[in-house]
């Protein structure tokens, strides 16, 4: 009886907030295959690596921001992790790896790192968005990319899935 009861809180909860829900996961299903199939090997790994690098530096740029208590903005973290991220894939893509090109690119390996490089970048945004309070996401939602479980999960998964590649190689 309570394994129902938590069920159909949790079905509830989640018909709340239908609209956001959806949109994370079309979106993560959706670019994932499309960047997988179109991205090329040198803006897959640009990503990837940007993601990480914006996720370590815009933290810090918001403690700057709220230390001179600059922007108070309800979307200011957002903009700001959008702008470090297209500035760090941008450099990355053409400092970096300039020598990667399409050579011997198998889409099967690059759709699976799109898929995981698009989860990183899918739970890194919910955290930025969802520990300030601005939205708020069903349990489903919470579970597979905003928890803190789920965000460090998908931190960790995508240096795994290059590792394994790499060996396959």
């Amino acid at each position: 009886m309570t394994a129902y009861l938590a069920y159909a809180e949790g079905l509830a909860a989640y018909m709340r907030h239908p609209a956001v829900d959806i949109l994370v996961i079309t979106f993560f299903l959706g670019a994932g295959f499309l960047w997988g199939m179109m991205g090329g090997k040198a803006k897959l790994l640009a990503f990837l690596l940007s993601t990480y690098l914006a996720l370590f530096i815009s933290p810090l740029i918001f403690e700057l921001l709220d230390s001179h208590k600059l922007g108070v903005h309800l979307y200011r973290n957002l903009l700001v992790y959008g702008v470090v991220l297209a500035l760090l894939f941008v450099f990355t893509e053409r400092i970096f790896l300039r020598g990667i090109g399409k050579s011997s690119y198998r889409w099967l390996p690059a759709l699976f790192i799109s898929f995981l490089s698009t989860g990183l970048f899918v739970a890194g945004t919910l955290n930025i968005i969802s520990f300030r309070g601005i939205i708020k996401l069903s349990p489903i939602t919470k579970t597979l990319f905003a928890g803190p479980d789920a965000y460090v999960i998908w931190a960790i998964v995508p240096i795994i899935g290059l590792a394994l590649l790499s060996r396959r190689s």
